[in-house]
């Protein structure tokens, strides 16, 4: 994507002073191509990779602009500026064309029975979208944080914005840091006039149904494999280089094996060093397949830089985790113009959140067991309640869970598709999918999940198919059987290939047996030395006590005293250690998700509490 700002101001002169002070500041980092277009009230600024595909026009009659891919109903390929202003127009945004593909789109009209601008994005609103306004002033962006450059903008905490972070580690309810700003909701199309103000407007719902569960698993898996093979032929069409970031897990291979099935020429790049299991297991699959591979290795000593331009640009607002994301777009660059990314489809056609609302002791599924999976991410709610101050907060903790409850149950009568649905709105869109965000300024990324067939294909079928990755599984093996067979990331040490080859069973049939007799001669010296380094790529740049993680809780620790304004002291301070003292963990990604969302919040702080 790119990063835009938009302003609609009548005072021209309070404009052109707010666009001049824009066109230094649009760019999150360098390397970027300036762009931009006005009319009358209106003006747009943004910043993307010097081959992002950005469509825009501007006259008298208005002003359109098209940011990324964003595909018809017709199959006719990419829709641009000059086609969105005739495909969303009229009365009745509810019944504008929906597309595919991940972009953003805004259209302008200075006068006349439909005055003022529409805004939208992607099928999830994975492609972010921020609004503000006040009376005739108007701002967008795809993020707040220019916002507090206009002399009319007031930063003030939101405290709802703030509780749902800490909840959940994401925004809920499109409430942000800052009162009066809003992220646009997944599915919705923003109109906003002079007269009538913001309104959002319901333009896609994720379908759900029972169209194919009386059809048997066969079937299922047929159908699967239709839309994913259309979704990448027509998400990546031959013809174009791409990047796939491949991490040797079951998501990127599936792409993989779909793109090379269609000749696109591909450059994997695979995160992390030629010792790690993740590298271990994506270089077969680059191999197999013929890809160009690199490896990208992002070093500790950048995580503070790293922080800096997450905290500063995304708000804390997809919560605090992938930091290094931001590392990546000067080696994307030199690549390709175009990224490939595994990104939901675990979720979207692998059921990967199903089980979570699971309770096997009764065979029910619930809201309360869902929501402790979520919680899990953030800050339980009862430790909550204790470090924000009740003079500020009140009941707020009680009645955002309310409020998380009734999205919840909003998304249907069957308790998996509630729970299919809330993951893909919610941890998918902010968490997982947030990594284009800071892709894109490297090269465009491509989900091929961000496709209506896909979604409404497996939102039609039981949890039975979907859960556990089963169809997902299968019809990787039945696909793509010479993949199936190469050791699997995990995020584990187990990297059992889906379907082993009688090669690897004889091979740990006999290291089984050889390796206590090794174990035995290096002794135990040797044994503790061999595990001090960790060869999981994921764990390793996760982990709190890393030098990195070390680096940038030292860089927050002077803002400790800006956010006691909003905390309790004592509970903050267990919470999150002075940056010296070891923290000791169980499970070391969502253990400390929490801990690492109050270090955004540290971060933030600087520029917007006093």
């Amino acid at each position: 994507m790119a990063n835009f700002i938009i302003i609609i101001d009548p005072d021209r002169d309070r404009r052109r002073r707010f666009v001049e002070l824009m066109r230094t500041l649009v760019a999150p980092v360098g390397g970027l191509r300036p762009g931009e277009c006005a009319t009358g009230d209106f003006a747009a600024l943004w910043a993307a990779a010097a081959r992002a595909p950005v469509s825009s026009s501007a006259g008298e009659d208005g002003a359109v602009l098209v940011w990324g891919d964003a595909y018809g109903n017709d199959g006719t390929g990419r829709v641009d500026a000059a086609e969105m202003r005739a495909l969303w127009k009229g009365p009745e945004p509810g019944a504008y064309p929906v597309f595919d593909g991940f972009y953003a789109a805004a259209v302008y009209e200075p006068g006349g029975p439909h005055a003022g601008i529409t805004l939208g994005a992607d099928l999830l609103g994975i492609f972010p979208v921020y609004y503000f306004s006040d009376g005739e002033l108007f701002l967008a962006g795809s993020s707040p944080e220019l916002f507090r450059h206009h002399p009319v903008f007031r930063q003030e905490l939101d405290p709802a914005g703030l509780v749902g972070i800490l909840l959940t580690m994401h925004l809920v309810d499109g409430r942000t840091l800052l009162k009066g700003v809003r992220r646009l909701a997944p599915g919705h199309l923003l109109r906003w006039s002079p007269a009538a103000g913001p309104c959002e407007i319901l333009h896609y719902r994720i379908p759900v149904s029972d169209r194919y569960f009386s059809l048997p698993f066969s079937a299922h898996l047929d159908i699967l494999d239709t839309v994913l093979d259309d979704a990448v032929a027509r998400h990546a069409p031959a013809g174009e280089a791409y990047a796939l970031l491949l991490s040797g897990g079951l998501d990127s291979r599936m792409l993989a094996g779909y793109l090379g099935k269609h000749g696109a020429g591909v450059t994997a790049l695979t995160l992390g060093i030629s010792t790690d299991l993740e590298m271990a297991c994506a270089l077969p699959v680059a191999r197999t397949l013929g890809f160009r591979h690199r490896a990208v290795d992002l070093p500790f000593t950048s995580y503070p830089a790293y922080a800096g331009l997450q905290a500063a640009w995304e708000h804390v607002g997809n919560g605090f985790n992938n930091i290094v994301n931001w590392g990546l777009s000067p080696h994307l660059q030199t690549t390709a113009q175009r990224v490939v990314m595994g990104n939901i489809m675990d979720a979207a056609v692998g059921g990967s959140s199903l089980t979570l609302a699971y309770t096997p002791a009764d065979r029910s599924m619930r809201f309360g067991k869902y929501f402790a999976k979520v919680n899990a991410w953030g800050i339980r709610a009862d430790v909550l309640k204790k470090l924000l101050r009740q003079d500020i907060f009140g009941d707020l903790v009680d009645g955002t869970i309310e409020r998380i409850r009734a999205i919840y149950e909003g998304y249907g009568e069957l308790e998996s598709h509630r729970v299919w649905c809330f993951n893909l709105n919610h941890r998918q869109r902010f968490h997982v999918g947030s990594d284009a965000w800071a892709l894109s300024f490297g090269a465009w990324p491509v989900l091929p999940m961000l496709d209506r067939a896909v979604i409404e294909s497996a939102g039609g079928m039981p949890a039975a198919t979907l859960a556990e990755r089963r169809a997902q599984k299968e019809l990787f093996c039945l696909r793509f059987p010479p993949l199936a067979q190469l050791p699997l990331d995990r995020n584990s040490l187990d990297t059992e290939p889906l379907r082993p080859r009688l090669r690897h069973h004889l091979t740990h049939y006999l290291s089984d047996r050889i390796e206590p007799v090794r174990r035995a001669w290096q002794g135990a010296a040797a044994l503790k030395e061999k595990k001090a380094v960790e060869r999981r790529y994921y764990v390793r740049i996760y982990d709190i006590n890393s030098p990195g993680w070390l680096a940038v809780r030292r860089q927050a620790e002077p803002y400790r005293e800006r956010v006691m304004q909003v905390f309790n002291r004592e509970v903050l301070d267990e919470l999150l250690p002075p940056p010296d003292a070891p923290v000791a963990v169980k499970e070391g990604i969502s253990d400390v998700s929490g801990m690492k969302t109050l270090l955004g919040i540290l971060h933030w702080s600087k520029d917007y509490l006093p």
